[in-house]
């Protein structure tokens, strides 16, 4: 009897110290906050894709409304009389941060009206600006992108992704000769 309560504290201590250890592993930013539409957020977003997407976003109240307008259209099951709720719990909670209040230009070049045109729907140059990517994992994010929705003309994908390989690589150009 004695060694089956013993078992049963050791399989509960061990649950408890692995669900304690993801929890730490993950980072604080990585779920929603607490708010009036956390829990509507959490039912209606977090059932197709992580709280990731949403925490990355950084958009502005404009941004959001677009954001929330695409993902009605795909299908999310939002009541009409609940958009503009979570509309402002996503603009209050996941906005431009203030040391970016002043938006950063992206650079330009060729490619740049196009990024503008493909990327800036969604999020301000600032998330472009501060990424440094090798080719590869430009690449490999606008096929995410694209797959999460992004609509980018088979023709300009070369393009753009040689515009963000040049400006924001991972190891920037050398300025002037050496």
């Amino acid at each position: 009897m004695w060694k089956r309560s013993l078992l049963a504290v050791l399989v509960v201590a061990l649950v408890w110290s692995a669900w304690r250890a993801e929890l730490a592993a993950t980072p604080q930013r990585q779920v929603l906050p607490p708010g009036p539409m956390q829990d509507k957020a959490r039912l209606l977003c977090l059932a197709c894709h992580d709280a990731r997407i949403i925490v990355q976003q950084q958009l502005d109240r404009r941004a959001w409304e677009r954001v929330m307008d695409k993902m009605i259209r795909w299908g999310t099951p939002v009541p009409a009389e609940e958009r503009d709720a979570l509309v402002d719990y996503f603009a209050q909670n996941f906005s431009v941060p203030p040391e970016r209040a002043e938006k950063p230009e992206l650079a330009a070049g060729p490619g740049a009206a196009k990024v503008k045109a493909a990327c800036l729907g969604c999020h301000d140059a600032g998330v472009i600006v501060e990424q440094r990517l090798e080719r590869r994992d430009w690449q490999a994010l606008l096929e995410k992108k694209i797959r999460w929705g992004m609509e980018i003309a088979p023709a300009d994908r070369g393009e753009i992704l040689s515009y963000l390989a040049r400006h924001y690589a991972a190891t920037p150009p050398a300025k002037g000769p050496r």
